[in-house]
């Protein structure tokens, strides 16, 4: 596995390596929305180096499971949480694709999601996996929403990507917008935005 180094994010310190998404705005526009209550169960799906996952957990979650389909980034997330002394009955670290090897009727308090939302098809090493969202920017996240089962959703999405596709969806449709935020940097505009489902 590749050698971690030590980085800080919004006052957190990270493992990082060169096969590991480096947090940048999206994560930290994210990170402005979330909201956690305590003893909240909460999913980090694409936790890379587990900053948002370890924000949870600082605001009061009682346990967070982190998926990531990158070996190199389930790496830094066990590594990012031994860094911040977090309890280990607090946290699981899983390595697949989504959902696809989580329970299929558990339901979260809360799933956080910073999707690889660019419009890419480029899957010939682990780091492209952080930013190729398929041909039209939006099939990673359209395929969480399809088997997620959460009362709140936090997620980002780009104006690069196909957002009239994403929120026709009826699997987008099925939540309301709750807060939403948004920076725009240079040609393209990140939006961080909070699903929310009463059923």
């Amino acid at each position: 596995m590749a050698g971690n180094r030590i980085i800080e994010v919004a006052g957190y310190r990270l493992c990082i390596n060169e096969n590991t998404y480096e947090p940048a705005e999206d994560s930290t526009l994210l990170m402005s929305i979330i909201n956690i209550k305590p003893k909240e169960k909460v999913l980090d799906m694409g936790s890379g180096s587990g900053l948002l996952g370890l924000y949870a957990i600082m605001l009061g979650a009682s346990n967070v499971t982190f998926v990531d389909i990158n070996p190199f980034a389930s790496e830094s997330t066990l590594c990012t949480l031994n860094l911040n002394k977090v309890e280990p009955y607090r946290f699981e670290v899983i390595n697949c694709d989504l959902l696809s090897c989580l329970r299929p009727n558990i339901v979260y308090d809360v799933a956080i999601f910073n999707p690889p939302y660019l419009p890419f098809e480029e899957y010939d090493s682990w780091i492209k996996y952080s930013w190729s969202g398929g041909k039209d920017g939006v099939t990673v996240i359209e395929k969480f929403l399809k088997v997620i089962k959460a009362k709140r959703i936090y997620t980002v999405l780009s104006s690069l990507s196909d957002l009239d596709k994403l929120f026709g969806s009826p699997y987008f449709s099925k939540y309301k917008i709750g807060k939403r935020k948004e920076i725009t940097i240079g040609y393209e505009t990140i939006i961080s935005m909070e699903l929310v489902n009463d059923d």
